[in-house]
């Protein structure tokens, strides 16, 4: 990483009230957080996203890219589906070992899209539940994932950990921003679902209860 990146990506967490952080590892419990930390994360800043997403925020360098990453926890999501892979078509020769070995031999999901088959491949656990696995993947989402989603947008959700990626760079503040507006659509989505199924008051839960990072109130925005 560069002087100018560090510089960004202090001033991009300051200017969205993050705390940098050194010293702190990721959780290697999603394929490219196991994979990455084979390599030093860069920079890593903590906090919150949105009034009730709270996450890690972190530059990685790794073999075949360089990728920036958010890192929350929905754990009630994993009832559902214990562990789901999106990624884009062009990205699959940067699967490593750890996500070869969650996906095994299994084919892609089949979406009934055409069109999405073109960008990305999704893989999720066979003990899943499929109904609120396509309810998640609406057509809305998917014209998400075509159309709005940032450029390099990927993500993994293994056992309550999600990590939201973007591979390349055009530059630190413009991925970050990128990074923190789909991080927060992406958990806003898979919240509404789990709401869908369990109700409201089954699902409601503080923010930073569910997130696990615990590192103060949240924004009042």
């Amino acid at each position: 990483m560069t002087n100018t990146d560090a510089e960004g990506f202090a001033a991009w967490a300051g200017a969205h009230e993050l705390t940098l952080e050194d010293g702190v590892h990721l959780p290697r419990t999603t394929p490219l957080l196991a994979e990455g930390e084979v390599h030093a994360v860069d920079a890593l800043a903590g906090g919150w996203l949105s009034r009730y997403v709270e996450a890690k925020i972190a530059l990685i360098d790794r073999d075949g890219g360089h990728f920036t990453v958010a890192v929350t926890h929905v754990p009630k999501a994993k009832r559902f589906v214990p562990w789901m892979l999106c990624q884009r078509v062009e990205d699959e020769h940067l699967l490593g070992r750890a996500a070869r070995t969650l996906i095994g031999g299994g084919p892609a999901i089949d979406l009934g899209s055409a069109e999405f088959d073109q960008h990305y491949r999704v893989h999720a656990a066979s003990e899943r539940d499929d109904i609120w696995f396509h309810e998640l993947f609406s057509p809305a989402f998917i014209v998400f994932l075509i159309e709005q989603a940032p450029k390099g947008f990927a993500f993994e959700y293994v056992e309550g950990t999600l990590c939201v990626s973007l591979l390349g760079q055009r530059t630190v503040a413009e991925d970050l921003d990128g990074l923190r507006d789909a991080t927060v659509e992406l958990v806003r989505r898979i919240r509404a679902e789990i709401s869908e199924r369990l109700g409201p008051a089954q699902a409601a839960r503080s923010a930073p209860d569910e997130s696990g990072f615990q590192t103060g109130a949240a924004p009042q925005d």
